[in-house]
């Protein structure tokens, strides 16, 4: 938001650097980026989602003995110093950050080759029918603009925002496999499988990652993909029957956008075991697999 005038491509520079400084626990770049010069840890507004940033050493305040109390946390921490960040991450083994902002995995290999990262990646991939629902469920004009300005950003639609990312999915992939740097460092997984197997696959993630998840963090996995709860006290707000979650595109979109983004990202779902709805009738028809289960990038 910063730099919102500037195309992806060249805002890969600057967040490879801000990645590879929160990588090291240097969290002094975060101020060019934060509304109000990065004083509280409360510019970034999902600190509380982190139970690390709601605890000792990075606050002292709010000490959870059950369970976790996002709210509480919000209000009893949010005036801490970003300085805490670095603190607390300095006291974990791992770092794990989520971007969606990166379509060229090459941009990255430099820290790939540095010596004091242990760097790996875990390629996220989604069903692109599903992205292009979720993208529509939110304001993302400024985010379009960016992705496409430099293909031109007139007439802007999801569906050519859509190509551009379907494409991209297919390029990290291709470079990863070809990349000798990263052999043992990338792992894809799809959205689906998560849903649907979840313990399983958390399992490889963690396996991947040289972690073995805890019976407490099983259980919270097991509850927030197996219960329909609204809780808005949680280290997340709600509880989904994810394997119902994965298939809402199929009944909330209609078939014409759901043609045009079959068309546009054809190689992604060939690549990533996506079968394509032939008509309408297909699509509403729920019994009907539309994801491979047989599928692998091996």
């Amino acid at each position: 938001m910063k730099l919102r005038g500037e195309s992806l491509e060249l805002l890969h520079y600057p967040l490879r650097d801000l990645l590879r400084s929160l990588f090291t626990c240097d969290v002094s770049p975060l101020q060019q980026y934060l509304p109000k010069g990065g004083k509280h840890v409360s510019e970034m507004g999902f600190f509380a989602e982190s139970r690390a940033l709601c605890t000792p050493p990075a606050c002292r305040a709010f000490i959870p003995t059950e369970g976790y109390d996002r709210l509480s946390c919000y209000h009893r921490c949010r005036n801490i110093s970003l300085d805490k960040i670095a603190e607390a991450c300095k006291a974990y083994s791992h770092v794990v950050m989520k971007t969606v902002r990166i379509l060229d995995l090459s941009v990255l290999f430099p820290l790939f080759r540095d010596p004091n990262l242990d760097l790996r990646i875990l390629h996220l991939v989604r069903d692109p029918r599903a992205i292009a629902l979720s993208r529509g469920h939110f304001t993302l004009n400024i985010e379009d603009k960016i992705v496409l300005k430099n293909e031109g950003e007139k007439n802007i639609t999801i569906s050519r925002v859509m190509e551009k990312i379907c494409r991209s999915q297919v390029n990290i992939n291709s470079v990863a496999k070809a990349a000798e740097v990263l052999k043992g460092r990338y792992m894809a997984i799809r959205h689906e499988d998560l849903a649907t197997e979840p313990l399983k696959n958390v399992n490889k993630i963690y396996n991947f990652a040289g972690l073995q998840p805890t019976k407490d963090l099983e259980q919270w996995i097991y509850n927030i993909t197996h219960e329909e709860v609204d809780n808005y006290n949680g280290i997340m707000t709600f509880s989904r029957d994810s394997s119902k979650t994965v298939q809402r595109w199929r009944t909330a979109m209609g078939f014409s956008l759901v043609n045009q983004i079959q068309e546009k990202c054809k190689a992604a779902m060939d690549l990533f075991g996506y079968r394509p709805a032939k008509s309408q009738t297909e699509q509403k028809n729920l019994t009907l697999e539309l994801v491979k289960r047989d599928w692998s990038l091996e």
